[in-house]
Formats: C-alpha cells, sequence, structure tokens
C-alpha cells in the first residue's frame, strides 16, 4: 500500500490515522497490521504500542474489542498475566481492569466478572487486605458502601451490627468513624439522619458535649451545626435549641449571645457626690469601692459610713478592717478601700492522665566524643492487655464571682477534651477509662492512640526458625547466623546479630550491631537502619543509615549515612547517601579501597525518564481520545451521541487520563525537589579521609589524598574537597 500522507487522505484516512501509521513507519514497525481505515486511531495507537513492545497483537488486534478494552489486554500482556481470563468482547473494559489489577497480586476475579466493576474493585481491595466483606456482595450493597464498609473492617471496627442498605456509603463513614473515636454511635445510627446530621452529632459526641440539644432529626443539619458550635462555646443554647428558628437566625443569636461575655476590666472610676464630705469611688467593673474623704476634720460613725455606701449600692465585700480604721478619728489618707469585688474562678479545662511514656525521643544519647550510646535507646513502649492505659478528668464548674454592687459574675465552665481515638484499646463504660485490649507497642500522637501487637521473642536462631510478622518485632536477645524475620513494622534487637536477613517495613534498630562475617548478612528498612557498629553487612534504607562504625560493608541510604563521634569510621566497601555522607574517619591508615558516593544515581534518572515519557504518553492518549470526542460532535447530535456507549466512554477515559497526567505532573514536581536535595549532597569528615578512597558525587569520581576536616562536593562543574 503506498502510504504517502496524500495517498492515505484519499483512502479515507484521517489526520490522526495518517500520524499513527507515520510514527510507525519510523519505528519500523509492520504498520500493515493496522493501516486500516475502518481502525480508529485510538485502536491503531493501542496496537502500535503492542507493536513496540514486542507483544502478541495477535491476542486484541481485532475489530471485536474497543479501544478500551484493547488497552486492558494490552496492559496485561506487557505484565506477562493470563489475559485468557478476560479478554472476551463480552466483558466491559472496566471489569477487564479490575480482573488485571487482581491477576498482578495474584487475586483471579475472572469467576466474578459478573459483577459490576466498582463492586469488583472493592472485592478486590478486600481479598488483598485480607477483609471479608462477601456477605454485602451477596445481599446487594453498592459500591460506596462496599467501600465504607471494606476500610471499617481493615480497620477492626465492629461495624457489622449498625450496617443496613438503608445508609448511603457517607452515612456507614460516619457511623465507622464515631466507632473509631468510641464514642455511642447508637446516639446516631439511624435512618432517620442524614449523614451530615450523623457528623455534627459525632463531632458532638467527641467534643463531649450534650448532644440531645439537637438529636431531633427535625433540625437539619446547619441548624445542628449551630447548636453544637453554641455548645462548644459554653453558650446557654436553650436560647436557641429551637425548631421554629432557622440556621441563619440561630447564627444570628449565638453570635450575639457571645458578644455578652464580661467585658474587660476597666482602669477608670466613677466618684459620685464630689462635694459631699463623704463620698464613694466605684471602679468601672464595679470590681472595688473606696471612701474618698473631702473633709479631714471630720470623724465618721460605722453607721455612717455603711450608710453612705448603701446610698450608693455597695453592700458586698465590705473590707470591715478597712472601715474600722477610720471609724471615731480624723481621716490621714485622701481615700480609702473598703469593699472589693470577687472574681469568677473559672472551671478547670477537662484533662487525660496518663499511664505510660509519652516522651520517648527515639534518638540515642549522644557521648562526650561524639560516638553515640545505642545499647540504651528507647525505641517504644509496651503496654499488657488489660493495663490502665489513660483516665479522663471531666472539666469542672467554676466558682461564681460577684461586684461590690451584688451583680453576679458567672463563671465560666471547663472546656472539655475531644475523646482519644485509635485501636488498640477499650473504653470502660465510665466513659473515662482506656484500657489496652492487646499486649502490645503503644504510640501517641495528639489526641490519637495505636496500640499494635508486637511479637517478643528471646534468642532468634535457626533451631527457632524464621520470623514473619505483621507489626513490629522485639528480640531481648541474640540474632543468629541464616535467620530471616520478616516485620511490617520496626525490628528491635538488643542483643548482636549475625549474618541474618532483616526486612522491616519501619526501621530496624540493633543496638549491639551486626557482623554478618559470611558476607551474607542483609538488613533492608523503609525508614532508618541505627545500629552501634556493622560489619560485612548489607544495608538497604529508605531513610538514614546511623553507627558508631562499619568495616567492609554495602550501604544504601536515600537520605544520610552517619557515622558519629570523632572516631566513627566507616572503612573498605561500597557506601551510598542520597543526600551525603557525614564521618569521623573514612579509610584507614593502611590503604584500605573505600567507594563513598552521594547524589543522583544512574536508577533516580530512569526514574525521572520513565515519568516523563509516561507524561508524554498519555498526552498523546489525550490527543487521540480528543479528536475521537471531536469527531463523534461533528457528527452526531448531542441527542445522539449522549446515549452512544462508546461516545460516554471516551468521555470518561478524557476524565480518566487528565487525572492521571496531573498525578503525573505532581510527581515530575516532587522529583525535580529530589533532584535538588540531590545537587546539594556532600562527603562530610570531621576527622581523617585517607588515600586509597574514591568519592562519587552525582556520577563525578574524585581519588582523595590523605587530609583531615574538609566536605567534598561537586561545585562548579567538577568534585573537590573544601576545608570545615
Amino acid at each position: 500500500m503506498e502510504k504517502s500522507p496524500e495517498k492515505l487522505k484519499l483512502k479515507g484516512f484521517s489526520q490522526g490515522q495518517i500520524e499513527e501509521i507515520e510514527i510507525g513507519m519510523q519505528e519500523g514497525l509492520n504498520v500493515d497490521i493496522y493501516a486500516d481505515p475502518e481502525i480508529p486511531e485510538i485502536q491503531m495507537y493501542q496496537i502500535r504500542l503492542g507493536l513496540e513492545q514486542g507483544l502478541p497483537i495477535e491476542k486484541y488486534a481485532t475489530k471485536d474489542y474497543d479501544w478500551f478494552q484493547i488497552e486492558e489486554i494490552r496492559k496485561g500482556l506487557l505484565d506477562k498475566l493470563p489475559v485468557e481470563k478476560y479478554a472476551s468482547p463480552k466483558i466491559p473494559y472496566d471489569i477487564m481492569r479490575q480482573i488485571r489489577e487482581g491477576l498482578k497480586v495474584n487475586i483471579d476475579l475472572s469467576v466474578y466478572s459478573n459483577l459490576p466493576a466498582g463492586v469488583l474493585r472493592e472485592l478486590r481491595k478486600a481479598l488483598q487486605s485480607k477483609t471479608n466483606i462477601a456477605k454485602y456482595i451477596r445481599e446487594g450493597y453498592s459500591e460506596d458502601q462496599l467501600t465504607q464498609i471494606r476500610i471499617a473492617k481493615e480497620k477492626n471496627l465492629n461495624i457489622d451490627g449498625f450496617v443496613t442498605k438503608a445508609y448511603r456509603g457517607d452515612s456507614i463513614r460516619e457511623i465507622s468513624e464515631g466507632l473509631a473515636s468510641h464514642v455511642d454511635v447508637s446516639l446516631y445510627a439511624n435512618p432517620d439522619y442524614s449523614w451530615q446530621q450523623m457528623r455534627e452529632i459525632r463531632l458532638g459526641l467527641e467534643s463531649r458535649l450534650d448532644v440531645s440539644y439537637y438529636t431531633k432529626p427535625m433540625f437539619g443539619w446547619r441548624e445542628m451545626h449551630e447548636i453544637r458550635l453554641g455548645l462548644e462555646e459554653g453558650l446557654p443554647v436553650r436560647a436557641y435549641a429551637d425548631l421554629m428558628y432557622t440556621a441563619r437566625e440561630m447564627k444570628k443569636r449565638r453570635i450575639a449571645l457571645g458578644d455578652k461575655k464580661p467585658h474587660p476590666v476597666q482602669e477608670s472610676e466613677s466618684v459620685e457626690e464630689q462635694n459631699e464630705p463623704l463620698a464613694v469611688s466605684v471602679s468601672s467593673d464595679e470590681m472595688e469601692a473606696s471612701l474618698v474623704f473631702n473633709d479631714k476634720k471630720k470623724k465618721w460613725t460605722k453607721e455612717e459610713i455603711i450608710g453612705t455606701l448603701a446610698l450608693r449600692g455597695v453592700g458586698h465585700g465590705i473590707l470591715e478592717d478597712a472601715i474600722n480604721s477610720v471609724v471615731g478619728q480624723e481621716p490621714d489618707c485622701d481615700s480609702i478601700v473598703v469593699a472589693k469585688g470577687k472574681r469568677p474562678e473559672h472551671g478547670q479545662d477537662g484533662y487525660y492522665e496518663y499511664f505510660f511514656r509519652r516522651d520517648l525521643k527515639r534518638t540515642p544519647k549522644e557521648m562526650p566524643d561524639g560516638s553515640v550510646d545505642y545499647q540504651n535507646i528507647e525505641w517504644f513502649e509496651i503496654v499488657q492487655y488489660g493495663q490502665k492505659i489513660a483516665v479522663y478528668h471531666s472539666a469542672q464548674a467554676g466558682k461564681d464571682g460577684f461586684t461590690v454592687t451584688g451583680r453576679l459574675i458567672k463563671a465560666r465552665t471547663g472546656k472539655e477534651q475531644k475523646v482519644l481515638t485509635g485501636t488498640g484499646f477499650t473504653l470502660l463504660p465510665d466513659k473515662k477509662t482506656y484500657v489496652s485490649s492487646l499486649d502490645g507497642r503503644i504510640e501517641v500522637d495528639g489526641d490519637n492512640i495505636e496500640i499494635t501487637n508486637v511479637l517478643q521473642l528471646d534468642d532468634v536462631t535457626q533451631v527457632t526458625g524464621n520470623v514473619v510478622f505483621d507489626g513490629p518485632v522485639y528480640i531481648h536477645g541474640n540474632i543468629g547466623s541464616g535467620v530471616t524475620i520478616k516485620a511490617t513494622g520496626d525490628i528491635v534487637s538488643n542483643g548482636f546479630v549475625e549474618s541474618a536477613f532483616l526486612y522491616s517495613g519501619g526501621s530496624i534498630i540493633l543496638k549491639k550491631g551486626c557482623n554478618a562475617s559470611s558476607g551474607r548478612g542483609e538488613l533492608y528498612a523503609d525508614n532508618n537502619i541505627i545500629g552501634s557498629f556493622f560489619e560485612a553487612v548489607k544495608l538497604r534504607a529508605k531513610g538514614d543509615i546511623r553507627a558508631d562504625y562499619c568495616l567492609n560493608c554495602d550501604l544504601q541510604a536515600d537520605k544520610w549515612i552517619i557515622i558519629s563521634g570523632k572516631k566513627g569510621s566507616l572503612a573498605g566497601g561500597r557506601s551510598y547517601g542520597g543526600s551525603g555522607i557525614q564521618a569521623g574517619k573514612i579509610g584507614n591508615e593502611m590503604g584500605i579501597q573505600t567507594f563513598v558516593s552521594a547524589g543522583i544515581r544512574a536508577a533516580f534518572d530512569a526514574k525521572v525518564r520513565k515519568v516523563q515519557e509516561r507524561i508524554e504518553e498519555v498526552k498523546r492518549e489525550l490527543s487521540i481520545l480528543n479528536n475521537a470526542y471531536a469527531d463523534f460532535q461533528s457528527k452526531y447530535s448531542p441527542e445522539v451521541r449522549n446515549t452512544n456507549a462508546m461516545y460516554l466512554k471516551i468521555e470518561n477515559a478524557i476524565y480518566t487520563k487528565e487525572l492521571e497526567l496531573e498525578d503525573l505532573k505532581q510527581s515530575e514536581i516532587k522529583l525535580t525537589k529530589e533532584n535538588e536535595r540531590y545537587k546539594l549532597s556532600k562527603i562530610i569528615v570531621t576527622g581523617t579521609i585517607y588515600e586509597g578512597t574514591t568519592v562519587e558525587i552525582s556520577g563525578i569520581q574524585y581519588k582523595a589524598k590523605t587530609m583531615s576536616c574538609v566536605t567534598v562536593k561537586k561545585a562548579n562543574g567538577r568534585v573537590a574537597a573544601f576545608a570545615n
């Protein structure tokens, strides 16, 4: 076939189709497979990608599939998945997608292809998290309901007794959030409430408010909101918590009530009867009254003084001793304070009393020589089942005050604190006492407490066997050679570690270090790796690596490698710190071959390229989709195209691709920031770096000579050492 653009246009190919053919020809592909004017541009694109990727395109290069189905089959082939489980023209593309996503994690959903795509997605996620929602799928719960049920069950919330099909997904979410906060959800788990009303009641319960003021379903959620805000401000909400008021009127009344709070103390005073021999001066806040003696030669009786005060309205807080001091004698002063009011004593705010240490810093103590005491590091607190972890002390009522004129000054009741949220504990019926519901590690963040299972072991050896645990693992003794420990949480060892294999979803803390003399020890952590020393061991940390001494190791930290102390030594092996390396000594006097590096690596560049390439791919896909979208709009009236399945699929795909493009751009921005961090990477030596050490910064190498107190970094396109 003649494939010049002019000839192709004459044969009925669109401009987009011609572009796909030209791109394929430029890449040396067999474009005859898709050079057919009846194959839409968007399908041509998927076939071309398959040819580029060396895929068996005969599995999907057919007119029986639409573009969206083709994309799912191609992606499955690219991941080497058994696409025959879903490669059928009868299976919609969105269901294909869920089956494909399941196959990627060894979950076969093909037998459930009759379920709606959204339901199938929730089933996939539930199976991945080992959560059972089968009952609710059988009973016909909707996608949004299943989403909230799954999330609640993943948090181990006992939601079963509260869920009915009468609730929207948002309502189920409010119930699960209330369960997580340990409030009495039965007060609002009622189909008569909207989810917004449920939210207002839940927020009130979490703030320990008397929600009975607004739990009438006849109140709209906005009215409930105004009453809740008034309760939080300590206002007498009875003045407006009535169905006769709209939310707007309630707000006006709430603000007006709030403005009636006591005014600040004023310093100015008012004095009555300035020309009288005996006058009374009352402070503007009425908290103090004084006698003013305009005639100092006259002697006053107690009855005259009390009567004068009474005429001025002063009858409370009388200071008898002050009055008695001037009775029956000529005054020796211009004025004297004879009455004082009592300021209100505001009630104490509610507070929590905790029965575990909340101030663990998780950082080792620095010694005088700059080294670090890893042995006594406190990484986490352990609590036992049934242990009391916190008690709430309610807010207290205040004591009212009064003015010298007898005006009552109401005291403010203390503010209640929110209920504690989290998992792993139980709130007792008194609604104040929290106890642990398991043996585990306790962590607190604000008003959220998490208690998680901790596996505690003595020595771990080949005799005791390998360890796989969902949570932290705490080894009180040693870890022997050949042992594998896999934990989703931190791994902490008090003893020595030999040639073991440790994999942590958190941090690895080895208080006495690791000596893998066989060279087979490996440590992997999603956060930090910390130990007093490491010898002949492979370390990979997504955070920092910290130690006092490393010999012949293979170290790789996404952030910093910090070898503490003036004598802290990093010798032999290969070490990479994304942000840099700081050590007392690098290499040794014997000239041991030591390689240290920092900054950008080839893997990072490849990651950047992959994101950038995908951005261009999505832009191309969007261009094709927009072309097809415009073609539909030009050929069909709104009444026709708005009921066309392919048109609606394209419309949905454009929206999805635009979201993907935005996510990719955000990833690119994040990588750019990470790249800026790499540009500042450096090797800091506080002691001596020895000859025999090779330094590499972002791909440029530097052969070190023996020198002291230097920083090796990249400057002006080369790597050099600078004095600290």
